[in-house]
C-alpha cells in the first residue's frame, strides 16, 4: 500500500506516476507513506533531498523535497534518485542508529558528502531507473513502447 502527498507546484501525475512505477518495481510488498514537497532549494544548493519521517529501525514514512524549476528530464532523474535513498533505507543498507548514519551496517556518519557511498550508489542507479522508467532499458515497464490492440489481434 502507498499513501502519497504531493504539494507544491509541480506535475501531480509525473510525480504519482514515478512513485507508483517505483514502488511497483523496487519496493512491491511494502507499506509506505511518501510526502512529496515541491519548493525553493536553490538557495539550499540542491535539488533534491529525502528524510526518513518516523522510526530508524524499520522506516516506511519519508520526505521528499524537490526543487519547482526542474525540466521534465531533471525532475524525473532527482525524484528517482531521491526515491532509491527511500529504497536504501527501506533495504536496510542505510540506516540511521541513534542519530548515527550507517551503511551496510559500518559507521559512515563522518564521511563528506562526496565520500556517501549511498550517495554514489544512488547515482550511479540514476540513468538506469529513467531509461527502464522511459521504457529503454532491458527491466523497463513499458512506457514509449506500443501495445497490440486487443480488439484487432495486432
Amino acid at each position: 500500500m502507498l499513501y502519497l502527498d504531493i504539494t507544491g507546484k509541480a506535475s501531480r501525475r509525473r510525480c504519482k506516476d514515478i512513485i507508483e512505477w517505483f514502488k511497483a518495481k523496487y519496493l512491491p510488498n511494502h507499506h509506505l507513506d511518501i510526502t512529496v514537497a515541491h519548493r525553493g532549494l536553490k538557495r539550499e544548493g540542491a535539488q533534491g533531498f529525502c528524510t526518513v519521517m518516523d522510526c530508524d529501525h524499520r522506516p516506511r514514512e519519508f520526505l521528499i523535497d524537490m526543487e519547482t524549476t526542474l525540466d521534465d528530464q531533471t525532475y524525473t532523474i532527482v525524484l528517482l534518485h531521491e526515491l532509491w535513498h527511500v529504497y536504501q533505507h527501506v533495504s536496510g543498507s542505510l540506516r540511521d542508529k541513534r542519530g548515527v548514519r550507517h551503511w551496510k551496517n559500518v559507521n559512515a556518519d563522518d564521511l563528506d558528502y562526496a565520500d556517501q557511498p549511498w550517495e554514489h550508489e544512488a547515482v550511479e542507479m540514476e540513468m538506469k531507473l529513467y531509461n527502464s522508467y522511459l521504457g529503454l532499458g532491458p527491466e523497463s515497464h513499458g512506457k514509449g513502447t506500443s501495445f497490440p490492440n486487443r480488439l484487432t489481434n495486432s
